[in-house]
């Protein structure tokens, strides 16, 4: 991983140095280090922190806020990542950095001491594209990269949608003995709709077999429901 050490002189010194190809994006990080204890003095772990770099063609000027990673980075460092990002790789060559340490501490009289650490310049440095993309209009490239990803994501789209239909799909019906529901399953095994009770399902059943019961209560014995008079029944 590339990594820029920043050292209690305040010096900017790359110690491990990879290939960061214009125009990449998000495919690297560099690794940014420094000591917990500036000077054995200074805790640094609760320092607000800002990078400031200059593009190598056009000179501009771009900072960014950065965020600890690692606080107990090889016992005595704080590590920083960040993301190489289109807008830093945007043009070849030498990116020059460097970087601002803010802290403000409360006194104990109600007063607050500002601490501001600054370093000299580093580099990072970034590859040229080969010839044969220089030769590409950089306008068809981003129209491209834009095509390519809103095809990327409508592909992503339609299998999260075909993929949420098949699970949602009824695999298997169930007896569910606890609330004495028949309900449908889908293919993970979950309930799917409101299930039927069994006491309604029995009923239902009953009256299609035997006919609608006159006392208005299902058990199947329709004719004795009929009879008013058992004796009459009995002869």
């Amino acid at each position: 991983m590339y990594t820029l050490k920043i050292t209690d002189e305040n010096t900017v010194v790359t110690t491990v140095k990879e290939s960061i190809v214009e125009r990449s994006n998000y495919v690297d990080k560099i690794q940014i280090v420094t000591n917990k204890m500036y000077r054995e003095q200074i805790d640094m772990s609760d320092t607000t922190v800002y990078m400031k770099y200059k593009l190598p063609v056009s000179d501009k000027i771009k900072m960014t806020q950065l965020i600890i990673n690692n606080l107990e980075y090889e016992q005595n460092y704080i590590q920083y990542l960040i993301p190489v990002d289109a807008a830093l790789t945007a043009e070849a060559g030498d990116i020059e950095v460097s970087f601002t340490f803010l802290k403000l501490v409360a006194n104990e009289d109600g007063t607050y001491t500002s601490y501001i650490r600054k370093t000299t310049s580093g580099v990072i440095h970034i590859t040229p594209l080969v010839q044969f993309d220089k030769y590409e209009p950089s306008e068809l490239f981003t129209e491209i990269d834009q095509r390519l990803l809103a095809m990327e994501g409508m592909i992503k789209d339609l299998n999260a949608q075909n993929k949420a239909t098949y699970e949602g799909m009824v695999k298997d019906i169930r007896l569910n003995t606890e609330d004495r529901k028949i309900t449908l399953t889908d293919r993970n095994g979950e309930d799917t709709g409101n299930g039927i009770v069994v006491k309604d399902l029995s009923a239902m059943v009953a009256e299609d077999m035997t006919g609608k019961d006159p006392d208005g209560t299902q058990d199947g014995v329709v004719h004795l429901d009929q009879v008013v008079d058992l004796d009459k029944l009995l002869k």
